[in-house]
């Protein structure tokens, strides 16, 4: 059994840490989970948790016997760290609750992160290092590498997310529209046609803010 370090101690990590419980409850046991790697100061403070901080991610060295999982929601950071740690030679693992709905011919990417109550249809390609919240993603949806996507939000039929993006909980992206790369949409957002890359919009119709 593969000792599992939980990259991030945020509320990320503790829900992720609580997904892989699940796992363990329903389907027995996969991993020995080690606790978290962060590098804020005292990050789970005030936090009833059962498993604590056991490094940093900028110290750690890996194991042969060692995983980690990615539970960090900022794309940026998980774009920042994956690579060095990878280098490092770190071995990732994708963890994906029990009764998330996984959906025919589609194509799920390395080290990526799937919430209960998500659910996809069909012909989706999710990338490497994704965040998938219980949100609703249908058929022909293209999601890149590092982006997250938060709770409720739904995903209709041919959109194109790109890489590093971040969709805000209970947005929904009309059929066809592109999310480009770095792209941030609001919390409850409507998306119609596209998002430009590194741009934030908010509202319905999305539209273009700075903050």
């Amino acid at each position: 059994m593969k000792d599992l370090y939980i990259v991030g101690a945020g509320g990320c990590g503790r829900e992720v840490l609580h997904i892989i419980k699940d796992i363990h409850r329903i389907q027995g046991p996969r991993w020995n989970i080690m606790g978290f790697l962060d590098d804020t100061e005292d990050p789970l403070k005030g936090k009833e948790c059962d498993y604590g901080v056991v490094g940093t991610i900028q110290g750690y060295q890996p194991k042969e016997n060692d995983v980690l999982v990615m539970a960090i929601a900022s794309p940026q950071a998980k774009q920042k760290l994956v690579p060095m740690l990878l280098e490092r030679g770190a071995v990732f693992e994708s963890v994906i609750h029990p009764y998330a709905v996984l959906g025919e011919f589609c194509t799920i990417g390395q080290g990526v992160i799937i919430y209960n109550g998500f659910g996809m249809t069909t012909n989706v390609l999710v990338g490497d290092y994704v965040t998938l919240l219980d949100c609703r993603i249908g058929h022909d949806v293209e999601i890149g590498n590092y982006s997250t996507i938060s709770g409720m939000v739904h995903i209709l039929g041919n959109v194109k997310v790109g890489k590093t993006a971040f969709i805000g909980a209970d947005a929904v992206i009309a059929p066809k529209a592109h999310v480009d790369d770095s792209a941030y949409v609001g919390i409850g957002s409507v998306v119609l046609k596209k998002v430009k890359a590194g741009k934030r919009v908010f509202g319905n119709p999305a539209r273009e803010m700075d903050f």
